[in-house]
Order: structure tokens, then sequence, then C-alpha cells
């Protein structure tokens, strides 16, 4: 394996401390396919065609992820080095590409998509997916490249889906009465499934499992509200 790897992900992985271990280890977890699931399945009920890309790509992104880790079957940090600190369980196989990268890939070019280059916003989302790509490495489950392997599948893939769904007729399906009430209860069903009893990975992010479905049913049920008022 390459040195340059192993000596970068060395220095990342031993610069650890108890409040690091608390704080990336929640965070790192915002790349858990049903959070981003969530994430996706929210911003239809906003921007639909933007949402639905997102989704497309999220999924696209995941199917390259695993036939890759599956042709390459590397092995992770805690199979060939010794002390790695680990957040969660130790997984030894599958290093490359990182999965939870490349979902926070999909995130990072998707919050230049939501709002523009120039909003604070933007800049905010990405970095904290990003962080939480980073807690990959940290945490002990990815080796530097996986991490960037995955961030670049994931941003190429939303890249492709966005410019892709601006052909999609969305239109007619969005004047419908069924389609926010489709979107929403495909959210409310990813926001239960979440919060009673999904294992998060790493474990250490399960407060995630806690906290995103209630910001999930607050924002379906604002938006019901709103399109009740609006029909009426």
């Amino acid at each position: 394996m390459d040195s340059l790897n192993i000596t970068l992900f060395r220095n990342l992985n031993d610069a650890h401390s108890a409040f690091f271990d608390a704080v990336i280890g929640v965070v790192s977890g915002l790349g858990d396919g049903l959070v981003i699931a969530l994430c996706c399945a929210v911003l239809m009920l906003f921007r639909f065609r933007l949402g639905m890309a997102a989704t497309v790509a999220f999924l696209l992104s995941g199917i390259i992820a695993q036939l890759l880790k599956r042709a390459f079957d590397m092995p992770r940090p805690p199979a060939v080095l010794e002390h790695v600190h680990v957040l969660g369980a130790a997984l030894h196989s599958h290093s490359f590409p990182s999965g939870h990268a490349t979902s926070d890939g999909v995130m990072v070019l998707l919050a230049f998509l939501i709002w523009k280059c120039g909003d604070w916003r933007a800049y905010v989302m990405a970095g904290l997916f990003l962080f939480a790509a980073y807690g990959r490495i940290y945490g002990g489950v990815h080796f530097p490249l996986d991490v960037a392997a995955g961030l670049i599948i994931g941003m190429a893939s939303m890249w492709a889906c966005h410019r892709w769904s601006q052909s999609w007729a969305v239109e007619a399906w969005q004047e419908s009465d069924w389609s926010w009430r489709i979107v929403g209860m495909i959210v409310v069903i990813e926001a239960a499934v979440l919060g009673l009893g999904y294992r998060m990975q790493p474990s250490t992010a399960q407060p995630l499992a806690a906290i995103l479905p209630l910001i999930a049913l607050y924002l379906v049920m604002r938006f019901w509200k709103e399109e009740i008022n609006r029909e009426r």
C-alpha cells in the first residue's frame, strides 16, 4: 500500500482526543445511507427536481462504490496497521472506496446546487459533510485515498444526475394533488425507520437517529400545513 497514504492516515488518525471523539463520532454518521436518503426526501418536498436528482445520484454512487469495493477488496486500517484509533466497530475489509464519503460527496455538491456559491449556507453544509468524510479517517475505518475517491464519485454522480434531471418532465407530477403527499409519506416512513431502533454506522453517531427524524417530521408537518392551507 502506498506509504504516503499510510503516513497521512497515521497523522490524521493519531491526532485524537476525547473531545474530538465525541464530536466527530456523531458528525461522521451523516454519511449513513438512511440519513442521506432522508435528507434527499425532505429536499423533494421543497425542490422536487433537485431532490430527485440527489436521490438518483445517491443510489448511483452507492452502486458504483459497492462494485468497486468488491472489485478491489482492499483491507481497512485495522487489518494492516497496529494501534489504530477506532470509533465504533473495527472493520477489516472492502475499504476502497468509502461508501460514507461517496454519500458525503453527493451532499457536498448538492449544497452548491441548493444555494449559490456566494451563499454562506452552501459552505456550511458542504463543510459539514466534508468534516463527516474526514471522520471516516479519524474513526479508523478508511484510508485517505478511500475517502478522496468516495468524495469524487459522489460529486461526479451528483453533477451528472443534476444535468440529466434538467430533461425530466416533472411538472405534471408536481401539479398533482398526490405529489407532495406521497413524498411526505416517504419522509415519514424513513424518519420512523431511523428513529425506531435503526443502528447507525458508526455506533457513536446514534444520537443522529433521535435528532434527525424529529427535524424531518417538523419540516414535513410544516410543509403539509402550508399545502393544505393553500388548497383551501
